[in-house]
Formats: structure tokens, sequence, C-alpha cells
């Protein structure tokens, strides 16, 4: 049985009833699996929408600017990943039958009253072209708007639910997240009632089932509907940055970040001593960037991979570069970033374009690093739940200085940048997959590029045997062993806690033969450990 309205749908969907077509647009020709946008009209027959009675969808009234503005929005969320978002339907009929959905964009609306859009979850991949609708005559037409309910019922069709706001003692606010802030940096979730903001990006957070219950929107897009994020465009990496030709003073490059972990590196070669000046901005569809998904931050680096200096606007999604420099070569790095609004940089995710220029003196000039260890820098850690806890003293940086905390695993002789923490920062929790040896330590750069550590402090998770140990016996109560006081909780496949408690160390059992045949999770987190298990019922 198909999830959400619990409904098997069989959709034949033939004609169009609009004599314009709306403009032949694509955002990725050469992915797969494909999202068609169609604004032209359609015949609607032998579906379970509208109780199954056949019904004509009209054409949206739509001007090809409004249709256009729609379509660049609605690309731009979608653009981390390998999917083309098209008006084009011989691309939607070239496309696998269960890696594509066709979204009717409609004033025909009054068979479904009182909401914006309407879509099955998970239909993306039913294989048998099941629609979803968003209608254009309750969005007064708006490009915006328009764009928003394609996205948010697109992202029902790749198995997303609603995202909702709740208050630090875990009441619900609003089944619906209304957004955050205003302006530029306005943000909101793409699965939340978010017309209003600016920012609006795939977020990780609670639904209506609960606080504690967090939907990870990319991971789920990714994972679930035969198509991943797209292939990175510039390498994370030194040896593969792209290389910007500065020789003609002017330069420019387009690139997308694709992930939250992706870094677009790129590499400038100066001959002489020069004028540097460069502007990243996200891609937009209008001034004060509207449309965009990515907050954009940019690092400079020497010739070593040493901060220079970390460019992150607080109060605009933009940054830029405006300094001079010697001869040598240099490293730009471009990021995602949060502001006080989104918080984070999870779906901090899009296009963006760089410009500049550089032009150069006749004098040149040398500079020199600095490194050195100072045991006054001193870092602790301990394993906790979900990772390895790094801290340190609040004072630990002083005015101008930049901090960066830095990782090896066992044999390996090169740190890696983990996070970048402000100074007003005292921890971080390193989020690890499985229990390795970690080795930290923190970076500490002041202003003039000198650079000192602190200690270093290894963390060995190898041999953690863990606090839970779950039983589980196809039908039998499930059983838990804990050392330590825990919660759990047991949820069903659609997100539903149907049993939750608490229970001190010791063993359990908990009584699940009286649930319905099917898939179900338990969840279990002490002070220092978090599990998510599933178990099936026959």
């Amino acid at each position: 049985m198909k999830k959400f309205l619990l409904l098997t749908l069989i959709a034949s969907l033939i004609g169009s009833t609009k004599t314009n077509a709306a403009p032949t647009l694509n955002s990725y020709p050469a992915a797969i699996s494909t999202i068609y946008l169609d604004f032209d009209g359609q015949d609607v027959k032998n579906s379970m929408w509208n109780y199954g009675t056949p019904f004509a969808a009209a054409p949206a009234t739509m001007t090809d600017a409004q249709i256009t503005e729609a379509f660049n929005r609605v690309s731009e969320d979608f653009r981390p990943f390998n999917i083309n978002i098209t008006t084009d339907l011989a691309k939607f009929l070239a496309a696998p039958l269960d890696q594509r959905i066709r979204v009717i964009i409609t004033p025909t609306s009054a068979w479904y009253p009182a909401v914006s859009g309407i879509a099955y979850v998970t239909s993306f991949t039913w294989g048998d072209d099941t629609p979803c609708f968003v209608f254009s005559d309750r969005l007064i037409n708006d490009g915006k708007r328009v764009a928003e309910a394609i996205s948010h019922e697109t992202g029902h069709t790749l198995g997303l639910y609603h995202q909702s706001a709740y208050t630090t003692t875990c009441t619900l606010t609003s089944s619906y997240h209304t957004g955050i802030g205003t302006g530029a940096t306005s943000w909101g979730p793409i699965m939340g009632n978010v017309a209003s903001k600016n920012l609006t990006q795939w977020n990780f957070g609670p639904t209506p089932n609960g606080c504690s219950f967090l939907q990870d929107n990319l991971s789920i897009i990714t994972t679930k509907n035969g198509f991943t994020y797209r292939p990175d465009d510039f390498g994370d990496f030194y040896n593969t940055a792209g290389i910007v030709n500065v020789a003609s003073s002017a330069f420019s490059k387009v690139g997308v970040i694709s992930t939250s972990v992706d870094k677009d590196i790129f590499r400038f070669d100066l001959s002489q001593r020069g004028k540097f000046n460069l502007n990243a901005n996200p891609y937009s569809v209008g001034n004060a960037y509207t449309g965009a998904n990515l907050d954009v931050k940019i690092e400079l680096q020497d010739s070593k991979g040493t901060t220079i200096k970390i460019y992150d606007i607080e109060d605009s999604l933009n940054a830029k570069i405006d300094t001079t420099l010697n001869a040598g070569t240099y490293y730009v790095i471009v990021d995602g970033t949060g502001n006080v609004n989104s918080k984070n940089d999870y779906g901090s995710l899009g296009s963006y374009t760089l410009t500049g220029t550089y032009i150069g003196t006749t004098v040149t000039t040398t500079t020199t690093t600095t490194t050195s260890t100072n045991s006054s820098i001193e870092i602790s850690g301990t394993k906790v739940k979900g990772g390895n806890k790094l801290s340190w003293a609040k004072n630990t940086t002083k005015n101008g200085e930049a901090m960066t905390l830095v990782y090896a695993k066992e044999n390996v002789e090169d740190f890696t940048e983990l996070s970048r923490p402000n100074g007003n920062t005292t921890s971080y929790i390193h989020q690890i997959a499985k229990p390795e040896i970690y080795t930290y330590k923190l970076k500490i750069i002041d202003k003039t590029g000198s650079i000192r550590f602190s200690n270093s402090v290894t963390i060995d998770a190898k041999n953690n045997t863990g606090v839970f140990k779950i039983i589980k016996q196809v039908q039998q109560p499930v059983v838990i062993n804990s050392s330590e006081g825990y919660e759990f909780q047991v949820v069903d496949n659609f997100g539903r806690v149907l049993q939750a408690g608490k229970a001190p160390a010791g063993t359990k059992s908990i009584d699940v033969r009286n649930y319905p045949a099917g898939i179900y999770n338990i969840k279990v987190s002490s002070e220092s450990e978090e599990r998510v298990e599933k178990f099936m019922n026959k």
C-alpha cells in the first residue's frame, strides 16, 4: 500500500488543452530523473483523484514571465540534485516511469477545496504517472508563491512530510513552519508554509509527529528516489582546484554547492603585487538575492593553505573580497553558510557566480608565516551521544584571531579541517558515522598570519560496545538491555509515535505484539548514546 493517503492510483494523463504552450525550459538536461512543470492544461482520466471522476485541468493563466520566474525558483531548489526541472513534455516522457513526476499547475481547483496544492507522498517512484497539483488561482498566479507550492508538493512526492515549529520545551507552535526573520536573510523550510520568506531551503527538522522526530530532507530525497546529488563541479582539494585566469584583469566563474560538505576551491596565481577584488553572489531571480537558496561564505588562503581571512556577511547572502595581495599563489574557498535565521549550513545549497578583477602593480614583496605550539591553549575531549565532544576555554582567541578545529584519523599524519568555531564558542560535537580513533587540536591564526596550535587530544571509540543491546524477535516483545537510564519510543513507518516512556538501567521488555503487521522503529536515547533500529511484526 502506498503512503500518505493510503490509495493506489493509476493516472492516465492525455491531451493538452492550451493553445499557446509554456516556454520550453530545462534546468539540467543531462539528468535522467525529471520533474515536469505542466502549465499547459491537462485532461485527467482514470485516476483516483477527484474520486475517480475524469476532469479537465485548465491551463495556468500565467504570463511567460511568471512561468519563467516560477521555473527558475524551482530549479534553484533542486539545483543540488541530479534531476532536470523541465517544461518540455518530451523530456518528461523520455524519463523512466519510476523517476519522474508531473506537476499540473492549474486554476481548476474547485474539486479539491481549501489548499494551494496536493500530492501523494512517495508518488515520484510509483511508476504510474500519478501527478500532483498546484492551484495557481489560489496563489494569484504569483511566480514566487507558485514556485514555493511546486517545490513543496514535489517534496511530498519524493517522500517528505511537513516541517513544524516547536518551542524549546517541545510545545507545537505551528504544524506548518512559517519561517523566521525579514528581508533577504529571512528563512523557512520548503516543507513548511514560507511564501513570505526569501531564503527557503531543504531542512533537517521536526514534523507534526513530535519535536524529537526529525526529518532529514536531503537524505530522503537522495536515497529513496533513484537519483542523488549532481556531480561535483569543482574539487574540494587543492590539487583539484579550479584554475582562475587573471591575466586579462577581469575574471568570472559559475559553480554549485551541492552538499553541506561541498567546498569549491579556486586557485589564483598572481604575478605581482596588486589589487584583488572578488564578489561571490548566490543565484537569484531579482534584486536583493530574491529566490536564492545559498548563503555564501568565502575564505582566502595563501599557497600553504593558511587562512588569511574569512568573508561572511552576517546580514546578506553574498560575500566579497577587496584587498591588496603580494605576488604568489592564493586559494579562494567557496562554501555554504548559515545566518541568524537559518542557524546552520544544512540547506545552504545552490548556484553562485564569482566575478572580480586583479590589477597588478610594479612593487613586489614577500610575506612569511610562522607556526608554533602554545601549551597555554588547552583542548579536552570526551565521547558523547552521537559523537565526540571537544571543549576549550572561553578566551582561547583574542580580537582579530581565527580559530579552526582540525582532526586526523588513526594512522593518518595530515590533519583535516573540521569546523571554524566563532570566538564565543567553547565546544563542538564531531558527529561520527562509526567508532574510530580520532586526534583533535585547535589551530589559531593571529592578525599577522602566524599560527599556533593547542595540545592534541585523542578519543578512542573503537572498543565501545555501546550502552544498548537490543534483541528483536518476530512475534516477541523487543528486549532492551541498557547500562544507563534512557528514554524510548516505538514509531511506525509513517513517523507516528505509538509508545513512549522512560526506563532505568537494566533489562526491559517492550510489548509490540498487538501492533498490525509491518515495519516499525525502536528509538532509544541516553545521556551518551542514541540509536534507532527497525524491527518487523508479522
